[in-house]
């Protein structure tokens, strides 16, 4: 069944209208027609099952019949707090976690960082991460779409952590400690995943002074775009399957 993500100005009582791209979507490439039923979804949780009464590239209306939970998203809420890598990297790394469950993603500067965008081209991304993010949900069936924060520093993002989280800081250099050994059933998780480089001693040692558990994800270096994708499914077999 068609899915699509609706803002709470498109509801008014139990008309849904879609107007814009969304609608010539609609209309255009999946061709939806009077009759037909679609899940809409407002991101933040819930589904409004819905049944097409008009429909036109200019306006979809669709009268609600149902409204329900989304049963998609994951037990847990996992922010993921990703040290940027260079080129288009962070765009995959948005599209497949975001397919995966992550709740949340922020773009953090580490210091080893290649990737130092300025203030005017980081709105720009920002604009542009957002908009990967509600297209990838939306293709997978999710009830959140993930919200993409404003990028912060590594201190910055330790300093601000909520203390009920879980919180993983993923390390190469990590011996003693898997995966597989902290995870379980929790509210919140926070991972933290370095950029091409890695992190260096120092930042491992405030994150760890933080209150950041170090983890190792197994005996071989993954990429900083794999990472992240590791430590999500590792999640979802754990708390899911």
């Amino acid at each position: 069944m068609t899915r699509i993500f609706i803002t709470k100005e498109n509801v008014d009582g139990e008309t849904v209208v879609i107007k814009g791209a969304d609608s010539v979507h609609l209309c255009s490439a999946l061709r939806v027609r009077p009759g037909e039923k679609i899940v809409c979804c407002d991101g933040e949780g819930t589904d409004y099952l819905c049944v097409v009464t008009a429909a036109s590239p200019q306006a979809t209306v669709l009268k609600t019949t149902e409204k329900i939970p989304s049963d998609s998203e994951l037990p847990c809420r996992v922010r993921l707090y990703q040290s940027l890598p260079k080129g288009d990297k962070f765009e995959f790394i948005i599209q497949k976690a975001a397919e995966l469950g992550v709740y949340s993603i922020t773009p953090v500067i580490s210091e080893r960082c290649i990737s130092r965008p300025d203030e005017a081209s980081l709105r720009k991304k920002l604009v542009r991460w957002q908009t990967i993010s509600r297209e990838a949900a939306q293709q997978s069936g999710r009830g959140v779409i993930p919200e993409i924060c404003a990028p912060v520093t590594l201190n910055n993002a330790l300093g601000a952590l909520p203390e009920r989280f879980l919180k993983l800081f993923c390390y190469e250099d990590e011996k003693r400690t898997g995966l597989k050994e902290v995870l379980k059933k929790t509210d919140d998780i926070c991972v933290f995943v370095g950029p091409e480089g890695g992190y260096s001693k120092a930042e491992a040692e405030a994150a760890e002074n933080a209150g950041l558990i170090p983890v190792s994800l197994g005996r071989r270096i993954l990429r900083t775009e794999t990472a992240p994708l590791f430590v999500l499914s590792s999640i979802i077999y754990e708390m899911e399957l």
